[in-house]
């Protein structure tokens, strides 16, 4: 009786632990990808003014030329492929954080439990939301 008790206190210290450690190195993994967007989000704005800037001073002398701007351009189109990648891998580490500690399934159930119930005009039998006061459909006094 007290080995079971000891039992499932060390199993669920283990479940503790464990989730702690996965949470955590997820954790960091995010932080340092959320850090490299964010770099990359500001280099891509910079170079976004820089080619307004040269853009616009070469319209004024005249000699505007889209050939002269395409490495530039290019070179923000890697960098927003880049931002895609890493945004893409953000969204599989939460996956397989869900898939090891099964958070996802215990917050569907709860998402589904808490979702408000529609109910039905009595005149029309359109559906409205439970603090609606007015029917939408027919105009109908529903409180």
């Amino acid at each position: 009786m007290a080995g079971d008790a000891f039992q499932k206190f060390g199993d669920s210290m283990n479940r503790a632990i464990t989730k702690l450690s996965v949470k955590t190195s997820s954790s960091f993994e995010k932080s340092k990808i959320k850090m490299h967007i964010e770099s990359l989000t500001k280099d891509v704005q910079k170079m976004l003014t820089d080619i307004g800037e040269e853009v616009y001073s070469l319209w004024l002398n005249g000699e505007y030329s889209v050939q002269s701007l395409s490495e530039k351009l290019e070179e923000i189109r890697q960098k927003k492929d880049e931002i895609e990648q890493l945004s893409a891998e953000l969204a599989s580490i939460d996956d397989r954080d869900n898939a090891i500690l099964g958070t996802k399934a215990e917050a569907e159930q709860k998402a589904e439990s808490v979702a408000p119930q529609k109910m039905c005009c009595p005149n029309c039998g359109s559906e409205y939301e439970p603090a609606a006061k007015f029917c939408r459909k027919c105009g109908y006094k529903l409180q």
